[in-house]
């Protein structure tokens, strides 16, 4: 949002490790800390490293379309506040509720830090500070409505999962990733929403951390929602508004739900998208072909060809 900044506060370690001791002294305090993160959990201590070049620059974002090369994105302050948390002697175990931009850890977007420093800062956050899901917004997987919302290629997404599964594997973890899905976004239509289905479907989720959007004060997409363009090209954007709309679009989240399939099956016959209907559907997609063709058969079985007349001999006067 334009009125919260660009700029990310962070306040000193000496600061962060204060509070840790203040709360182990409260005679509630049990040994855990729920959350030691923030709304850019990841992202502390980030800011230019040539403060000049901030000050005269206009860009609404330091990390899209891509990283600014003038950002300090490394991880290794995050890291080292984490270790020295844990070390209180009071502190059995502290976690990071949610706010990892996951997309500053997979080194072929974030190319300019150093990748053993990302896969050490995501291991030490998958290891140590995970209550068994890690929770992430990836948020659609449309290239054109993840431009508007400022978000990287789902690419992306599917590259930190197999970080994730990686670390998973080899530290004999059973944690889960939970990604989180918005629909009804500007610019987004049914096919995006079928294709999120589809596509989410293949990578083994069943999404559970799904909304529907809402306008925010400041916002791009709340400008784009009110006025029907975009701010800065003016190009004219829909934005899916009705009940009918909203409630068609959210519906494709549960693609796994029974009462949904026939409508999906129905929705996507309309638009021709038999292969996101085979994605989806799968096997009962493929026994309904089946049966279809079945029928098709029985019923040329039983429409028998028309007798010819036989005539009769003529006979002769």
């Amino acid at each position: 949002s334009a009125h919260q900044g660009k700029f990310i506060s962070s306040r000193s370690k000496e600061s962060i490790l204060r509070e840790v001791d203040a709360v182990t002294k409260m005679p509630d305090f049990k040994g855990y800390l729920s959350d030691i993160g923030g709304p850019s959990a990841n992202m502390y201590k980030m800011k230019g490293k040539i403060q000049s070049i901030c000050d005269r620059c206009v860009a609404p974002s330091c990390i899209s379309p891509v990283i600014c090369s003038n950002l300090d994105t490394s991880h290794q302050p995050l890291t080292e506040l984490y270790q020295a948390v844990d070390k209180h002697p009071k502190v059995k175990k502290s976690f990071i509720g949610s706010g990892i931009r996951y997309d500053l850890l997979v080194p072929e977007f974030n190319k300019k830090a150093d990748p053993k420093e990302l896969e050490a800062y995501t291991e030490e956050v998958i290891t140590k500070h995970v209550s068994g899901r890690l929770k992430v917004a990836p948020e659609h997987t449309s290239d054109t409505v993840l431009k508007l919302m400022r978000k990287p290629s789902f690419t992306y997404f599917h590259k930190f999962k197999k970080m994730f599964d990686k670390i998973n594997k080899k530290r004999h973890l059973n944690l889960q990733l939970i990604p989180y899905f918005i629909s009804n976004y500007p610019d987004c239509e049914l096919e995006d929403m079928a294709n999120l289905a589809a596509e989410t479907k293949d990578m083994g989720f069943q999404l559970e951390q799904v909304q529907g959007f809402t306008p925010t004060p400041m916002t791009v997409a709340t400008v784009i929602y009110y006025s029907g363009y975009h701010p800065y090209t003016l190009k004219k954007i829909h934005t899916p508004k009705s009940k009918k709309e909203k409630e068609e679009q959210h519906r494709f989240f549960f693609w796994y739900k029974k009462e949904n399939r026939n409508w999906i099956r129905e929705t996507l016959r309309k638009v021709e998208r038999f292969d996101l209907m085979d994605k989806l559907l799968g096997s009962e997609r493929r026994s309904e072909n089946r049966i279809d063709s079945n029928e098709r058969k029985k019923s040329r079985r039983k429409v028998k060809p028309a007798k010819k007349r036989k005539r009769g001999k003529r006979r002769k006067k």
